[in-house]
């Protein structure tokens, strides 16, 4: 069963994949008027833990950075509006109170209610993403400073968790979630601009804690974007 998972997974991300190359690259306008805002981004954003978990607690620096490119699809006349489709990579870590063990070929979750021992649990993850977006701006043809609205839904292939315990060697976990989504608004003028991103799954599947707690991790992300032609 695991292979058949396997198999269908990677299907879905060759159609994907095959989808998005049609799209991104297959457009061209030789109209003088026409223009797109082709852009590759790069971006940074702290992470803030959205559902309730008992004693559940952050502590230091969690958050991404995230790089791509977007193909601008304009749905008007003067290319004000479009439609955005991408591809990109996110690093993403956290740190908090949660302790994955292993045991028995079995990874379990502990929250450690300790100053001392919070601060040093690390889980990273790596993302490749498919933003799909809405694009609103006040651009022009030879205007290149501008106010935009960017707002859009994304879809993440997610890679294996890598924990670095208070104590003992780094931990290799596969309970993650491989495909999740997420909704995102980019706003503001020229090359800054606030994001805004609220994760619509979990980030590990269907895991309790020792105490029999739900292990709800997903998060509010705020941060900054930068876009360049």
């Amino acid at each position: 069963m695991e292979i058949i998972h396997k198999i269908s997974t990677n299907k879905r991300l060759v159609t994907l994949t095959y989808f998005l190359s049609l799209v991104l690259f297959s457009q061209d306008n030789s109209d003088s008027d026409f223009y797109r805002e082709d852009q590759f981004y790069f971006g940074s954003s702290y992470f803030i833990q959205t559902e309730s978990i008992e004693d559940f607690k952050q502590n230091g620096f969690s958050g991404n950075f995230q790089l791509g490119f977007i193909r601008d699809i304009p749905i008007n006349s003067s290319s004000s509006k479009a439609i955005g489709i991408g591809l990109g990579f996110e690093r993403n870590y956290f740190t908090s109170n949660v302790q994955p063990r292993k045991q028995n070929d079995k990874i379990d979750y502990e929250i450690i209610v300790s100053r001392f021992l919070e601060s040093k649990n690390k889980i990273s993850f790596s993302s490749i993403s498919i933003p799909i977006e809405y694009r609103w701006r006040k651009s022009t043809i030879t205007n290149y400073k501008f106010w935009r609205i960017y707002s859009g839904f994304k879809i993440k292939k997610n890679f294996t968790l890598y924990s670095n315990p208070s104590y003992g060697s780094e931990l290799r976990i596969k309970d993650i979630q491989d495909w999740t989504s997420s909704i995102y608004l980019n706003a503001g003028y020229n090359t800054w601009n606030i994001s805004l991103e609220y994760d619509l799954n979990p980030l590990i599947k269907n895991k309790k804690t020792t105490e029999e707690t739900d292990l709800n991790i997903s998060f509010f992300r705020i941060g900054l974007i930068f876009y360049f032609l």
